[in-house]
């Protein structure tokens, strides 16, 4: 009798300790993020976009898991690559944890490209990393993409664009934080009144 009740006194301090933990290691990010930068405007490749700012919500729980989602299309309706569309312009992505207290931004570069195919390229630099603390760091990379394929001339409208990703992953995940008091008051006292329970009934 005193082994099942020292048994059920440990199973509760087990999954007392469970929840606590769990409740510590799931991590929801939301964010925010807009667009900017001379590619919208001449001189250079022209381009558009389905929108320039948005919101967006993820769940990343341990060290090295990813996860991807839809920024924004992207597309052009010049005619052709050439002149001073085949320069390079700039297109920046802004993002802003607010509830992290963190932010950053990654920053592109598109361009047209002549011939006989003719196209657009939008090429991102280096990911970004947030410190977001307790060690925790995160990190967002933005695909690259070529659109606008035509022949001759580019390919216009928003039919022969490119959709842009953003792929999250938790490089770091933050250190898990302490088991608040109570919690560890009623872990105690399930241990306490286990084995008191256990030593009675063998005594």
């Amino acid at each position: 009798m005193g082994i099942a009740v020292f048994a059920r006194s440990a199973a509760l301090a087990a999954l007392l300790a469970g929840i606590g933990a769990s409740a510590s290691l799931a991590a929801t990010f939301n964010g925010i993020f807009s667009l900017s930068g001379s590619s919208f405007a001449e001189p250079g490749l022209v381009v558009r976009t389905s929108t320039t700012s948005g919101a967006f919500s993820f769940d990343l729980d341990t060290a090295g898991q990813s996860t991807s989602f839809n920024l924004f299309d992207i597309w052009t309706n010049e005619n052709r690559a050439n002149g001073n569309n085949t320069r390079t312009s700039t297109l920046a992505a802004d993002f802003t944890f607010a509830s992290l207290g963190a932010g950053g931004t990654v920053t592109g570069a598109t361009a047209g490209h002549g011939g006989v195919i003719q196209y657009a390229s939008l090429a991102w630099g280096q990911p970004l990393k947030l410190n977001f603390g307790n060690g925790g760091v995160l990190s967002i990379a933005l695909n690259n993409a070529d659109f606008a394929y035509g022949l001759f001339g580019l390919g216009r409208g928003q039919a022969n664009g490119a959709t842009i990703q953003a792929t999250a992953t938790l490089v770091t995940a933050p250190a898990p934080a302490p088991v608040p008091l109570p919690a560890s008051g009623l872990l105690l006292l399930a241990a306490l009144g286990g084995a008191r329970a256990f030593f009675r009934r063998t005594a």
